[in-house]
């Protein structure tokens, strides 16, 4: 395989190559335009570590639990025609795991009706509540807050053009923050205000509703799963109107008024506007944790709309998608033995969502079974200029895919790893061993070409190449096998004639020293500090950073428009999971040459500014984990020596000798005089991050160590590998 394989020079790639290369990647069902949905099919859900068991488990019940269900579905003919004959009106179906409020609003003893002698209008679900004249606090107020989930649906109908609330969280006066679905004329209309010009939204839409008819209004909000951009109402399945402001919310909208229906909060002694010029019939409200898009909606409306239509119906003259609707009707909210089977499923989703909840998304990429993988040559690499078309294969200058191979990725993924193709595995070890050394054994990691330099241990590439193509490609065994090697042991110290002969440590006579790559900064700070969250998987997170980072750089309609920080234990993942923008990089991982994303990568460059020094030393998370590794050690130890070494140790894995002890003595003592001096100096300090200071501890005490301890975190030897 990798035998004297150093002596061979690969001829550059050509343009054809790489466009027949990318044919590979191209021939997949993922849409060109996902519409900017987060989850873009297909995708695989990837639970949590420690639910990976129940997981299993909980698919195998709910496939038993539905298949429970449609198979009661099969046996109540008998039971459907018995209610279809004698129903005059819909039921209500049973709320679900979804539905946090549920108001039904059916029966004579709700109804307001606009004269003594005017009967009552009859809604899908028998007599309707009439809302003039009805209003009423619902509860406490709803807030919608950025990621988060809310939405209203509800049977509206009106006689003539009314004006006036249908739904609302606002004060009287509409200047406190808040929220509120509204008709204008017979019109649908929404307005969002956070009572500080932020965000001041109002929406009416273009058509007023139909008088006389029912109709199925939402009231949606849903940026936890990114699948809606705007606070949107939705009517019969069609966005009509929206808070026109895109993605997440720049701020909270936090109501100072309960949530009302038919009017706003009134003001102490006033009685707020209700609903005037028409009369409004509503029914079957419902509160649900979760978001609506259109097509979302449209089933639900339908469910109802849809099937009322049908149960009025002659039933000579019903189709066959009215008697489905019926059936689907009768299962879900009449016949007694298939609700408490959905039951059963929708308690299983509770589990389920929970697991959702704490695991992540991944996308995969899915062959296209229907065409044959192809590629066209991008003249100048222009996307529009397409020229030559090229089918799937491997660049030239390497050996070629079998002959009777397919052309897919699962044939290109066995020729990369095919013992007579030498490159993947010589590529591989030679990235890891950058990775623990700081330059490959061909310091051009992306560049194995005739442009590429030379390997500084040929013999040794190629043996780590085999060993690891013969272990199974075991990358444990390989990472264990550098690690462990005497040359990674090493002391990084040499004396100045060897320095002479080698100084950039080519001839590996040395132990690697270099600065630690930013992800490894702030994650061993993290550690160091007892704050690190070592959780495997989930979903990523979104630690400190400066405000407007993201905004600056995004398009109005994206759904990383906004930065929202994270809380609680996801402000201290492991950087690996930080999740990132490509067109907004972290300012301190940018600082710490952390690659942009936005090209590949294969080998960081390395810089030192002073812009490095200050986030180590003033970013809020240095800043809170020296705290917190300062406050470990005054709990450790009452003396001064031993709190000293139960920093170093963290941080250095050594204690210091006399004279460095003098040092830090210094500074501890300038910095434990300057904040007695000045207390509130120190409650500034120690107010920095999420995490809370002890309250035990002298501040002035607990704010000088934070300073001893973050200037042992930024030592050379603590930054250097």
């Amino acid at each position: 395989g990798c035998a004297a394989c150093h002596d061979h020079k690969f001829d550059p790639v050509s343009t054809k190559d790489f466009y027949s290369l990318t044919a590979f990647f191209r021939n997949n069902t993922m849409p060109a335009m996902d519409g900017n949905v987060s989850d873009t099919r297909p995708s695989l859900f990837v639970p949590a570590t420690a639910d990976r068991a129940r997981w299993t488990a909980l698919q195998t019940e709910l496939t038993a639990a539905r298949s429970a269900v449609d198979a009661h579905a099969k046996t109540v003919d008998a039971a459907f025609a018995a209610w279809l004959a004698s129903a005059t009106s819909l039921v209500p179906p049973p709320t679900d795991r979804n539905v946090t409020l549920h108001l039904p609003l059916v029966g004579p003893a709700l109804v307001a009706a606009p004269a003594p002698d005017a009967p009552p209008v009859v809604g899908p679900y028998g007599p309707a509540l009439r809302l003039n004249g009805a209003e009423r606090v619902l509860g406490a107020s709803v807030p919608f807050l950025r990621g988060g989930a809310e939405s209203f649906a509800m049977l509206v109908r009106v006689d003539q053009k009314p004006t006036g609330t249908l739904l609302s969280c606002l004060d009287e006066a509409g200047l406190q923050p808040g929220w509120e679905l509204f008709l204008e004329n017979g019109k649908l209309g929404l307005l969002v205000t956070d009572g500080k010009g932020t965000v001041n939204a109002r929406g009416v839409a273009n058509a007023a509703l139909t008088p006389g008819k029912w109709h199925h209004v939402v009231l949606s909000f849903d940026t936890a799963s990114m699948r809606s951009r705007t606070i949107e109402v939705l009517l019969d399945g069609r966005g009509v109107a929206n808070s026109t402001v895109s993605a997440h919310l720049p701020v909270d909208i936090v109501p100072t008024s309960p949530l009302r229906f038919g009017s706003r909060h009134p003001a102490a002694g006033s009685t707020a506007a209700v609903l005037k010029d028409g009369d409004v019939w509503v029914q079957d409200l419902r509160r649900y944790r979760r978001g609506f898009i259109a097509a979302d909606a449209k089933t639900l409306a339908d469910s109802i709309l849809e099937t009322h239509t049908a149960l009025l119906a002659a039933p000579e003259t019903r189709t066959a998608a009215q008697k489905k609707l019926l059936r689907a009707h009768d299962l879900a909210a009449v016949d007694a033995p298939a609700m408490k089977l959905a039951g059963a499923v929708d308690r299983l989703l509770v589990d389920d969502d929970a697991i959702r909840a704490r695991g992540g998304v991944t996308l995969v990429m899915e062959e296209k079974k229907d065409s044959e993988p192809f590629a066209h040559v991008l003249t100048r690499g222009e996307y529009n200029q397409l020229g030559e078309k090229v089918s799937a294969t491997t660049p030239t200058v390497l050996p070629p895919l079998p002959a009777e191979a397919p052309r897919n990725r699962l044939a290109l993924a066995q020729w990369l790893v095919d013992a007579k193709n030498p490159l993947t595995a010589r590529v591989t070890v030679n990235r890891t061993w950058q990775h623990f050394f700081g330059t490959g054994l061909v310091e051009s990691a992306g560049d194995f070409g005739v442009t590429g330099s030379r390997p500084s241990h040929p013999e040794l590439l190629d043996w780590l190449a085999v060993e690891f193509r013969e272990s199974g490609w075991d990358y444990r065994r390989l990472v264990k096998l550098m690690v462990t090697s005497a040359t990674y042991c090493q002391s990084g110290i040499a004396p100045p004639a060897l320095l002479d002969r080698d100084p950039a440590n080519r001839l590996l006579a040395r132990g690697p020293r270099y600065r630690l790559d930013a992800e490894q900064l702030r994650d061993q700070a993290l550690a160091a500090s007892g704050l690190l969250v070592a959780k495997l998987g989930g979903r990523p997170v979104r630690p400190y950073q400066p405000e407007g980072i993201w905004e600056d750089v995004a398009m109005k309609e994206s759904t990383t428009r906004y930065y929202r920080t994270d809380t609680g234990e996801n402000l201290y993942r492991r950087s690996l999971y930080t999740l990132i923008k490509r067109t907004a990089l972290a300012p301190a991982m940018d600082i710490l040459n952390a690659p942009n994303r936005e090209v590949s990568c294969v080998r960081r460059d390395r810089t030192n500014t002073p812009l490095q020094a200050l986030v180590t030393l003033n970013d809020p998370l240095f800043v809170e984990a020296s705290r917190q590794l300062a406050t470990r050690a005054l709990r450790a130890a009452p003396a001064f020596d031993a709190r000293l070494d139960a920093v170093s140790l963290r941080l250095l894995g050594r204690t210091f000798t006399p004279s460095e002890r003098a040092v830090v003595r210094r500074t501890l003592d300038q910095a434990l005089a300057t904040y007695q001096r000045d207390p509130a100096a120190a409650n500034q300090l120690l107010a920095v991050g999420e995490s809370p200071a002890d309250a035990k501890i002298s501040a002035p005490e607990l704010a000088a160590w934070t300073l001893v301890a973050s200037q042992v975190m930024n030592l050379d030897e603590s930054l250097t590998k």
